[in-house]
């Protein structure tokens, strides 16, 4: 297959469990590149918390490229959203992501949106937060178009958010989006959760999967838990996928151990 391997890591500490060696972006590089992944998923807040020269010494070093800047964590601990119903709000958390898309342009990086868009309407309106959304997706997109770079919007199950919870939801939200610099994030851990058949949703995403994260049942490493992993193969090889696939699992027993679990089982598949 033709995709190339990352794990995810963390700018800075974190309450989200699924990453490894968290605000330690150093040794995920390191141990990446010891263990033959491609690259690193960094999950920030700000770019002040990696300063670009840096991570550019760091990848250099090591024979790495940045595959993606995670967005998430600016939700996580400041529960900002891009479907605030104050337009004021909206617009600051756009300039937060914004600034992430200028940071990961320089790298040739996707930016990864997902709980941005809040775990549910808070003024109940389930139609007004997607409209929302999805205008503030274009703000960005078109800003992130000057950079050269995709977004991509990521399936989240409806444990985290009843906002785009399966593939097809996320990806008639990106055609709604229209901007083809916007494609689709799908993540193993949440479709075992949603979909019917993990396969049938990768082929019907098609050219629209723009980033592949990959689990197992338990959110941990690929071959720790009870998904089939030879039927999800077959379909990013069906659609012609040469994306990234991205291990963006729970650090269990440890970082290392999880790490070289992971790139175990994607050699063999």
């Amino acid at each position: 297959m033709g995709f190339r391997v990352s794990m995810a890591t963390s700018a800075g500490a974190t309450g989200f469990g699924p990453l490894m060696f968290v605000d330690n972006v150093a040794g995920a590089v390191r141990a990446a590149a010891e263990l033959g992944y491609d690259g690193v998923e960094i999950s920030m807040k700000n770019p002040a918390e990696l300063p670009q020269q840096e991570l550019k010494r760091l990848l250099d070093k090591y024979g790495l490229r940045l595959a993606a800047v995670a967005s998430g964590r600016i939700f996580l601990d400041e529960k900002a959203t891009l479907s605030d119903p104050d337009k004021s709000e909206r617009s600051r958390v756009i300039a937060r992501v914004n600034e992430l898309v200028s940071y990961a342009g320089e790298f040739g990086a996707l930016v990864i949106v997902g709980l941005l868009r809040g775990q549910w309407p808070v003024d109940g309106d389930m139609e007004g937060s997607l409209d929302r959304f999805e205008e503030s997706m274009r703000v960005i997109a078109d800003h992130a178009a000057a950079k050269y770079t995709v977004v991509v919007l990521e399936a989240i199950n409806r444990y985290e958010t009843v906002l785009l919870n399966t593939a097809e939801q996320t990806v008639e939200a990106v055609k709604k989006i229209g901007r083809p610099n916007v494609k689709v994030l799908l993540d193993v851990f949440h479709m075992n959760i949603e979909e019917v058949s993990i396969g049938d949703a990768i082929r019907a995403t098609g050219d629209l999967l723009g980033h592949f994260h990959i689990a197992d049942s338990n959110r941990r490493a690929p071959g720790m838990g009870h998904v089939v992993y030879q039927d999800i193969a077959k379909a990013l090889h069906d659609i012609g996928y040469e994306g990234w696939v991205s291990a963006e699992h729970l650090p269990l027993p440890d970082d290392l151990t999880a790490a070289k679990q992971t790139r175990m089982f994607t050699r063999s598949l």
